[in-house]
């Protein structure tokens, strides 16, 4: 992962926990994309974030093999489309697509970064939970300390 994530990775880090990160990289099934299911949520992200998302595909040369097979049946489809309405639903697809191959890179490099690559399930949810335990005590902290 690089130094300094953009806007898009950091998008992806608040919006993913680590039991859905480590999901991502055994099941890329759509449904496990739980924060970009919708067209509009799909359309919202890659507008947001368009320019960071085809510079990390670019630069990832293993997600540039999916991207550019991802960008060339676009190509092909949209070349075949009849109607702009068929357009449209050809270019929903190719966004999901690069959106997805996005999310799941950036998930590989989070689980890489954080030591999650080769710890199993129940590893990660004990992760999760000390994390959340972590932020509970402090929300408790900050609520206990304004009481006098």
């Amino acid at each position: 992962m690089q130094d300094q994530p953009n806007d898009a990775v950091k998008a992806v880090m608040h919006s993913y926990t680590p039991i859905q990160v480590k999901t991502l990289l055994h099941n890329h099934d759509e449904a496990n994309f739980v924060h970009h299911q919708t067209v509009d949520e799909i359309v919202d992200f890659y507008a947001d974030h368009n320019e960071d998302i085809h510079h990390w595909l670019l630069d990832d040369s293993h997600a540039f093999e999916y991207y550019a097979e991802a960008q060339a049946a676009y190509n092909i489809a949209q070349g075949q489309c009849t109607s702009e309405k068929e357009r449209f639903e050809v270019q929903n697809v190719f966004l999901k697509d690069v959106v997805y191959i996005f999310i799941a890179t950036v998930a590989y490099d989070l689980a890489a970064s954080h030591g999650m690559l080769d710890q199993t399930m129940e590893e990660v949810e004990n992760y999760q939970l000390a994390i959340e335990l972590k932020l509970q005590k402090e929300k408790l902290k900050l609520i206990q300390g304004g009481k006098k």
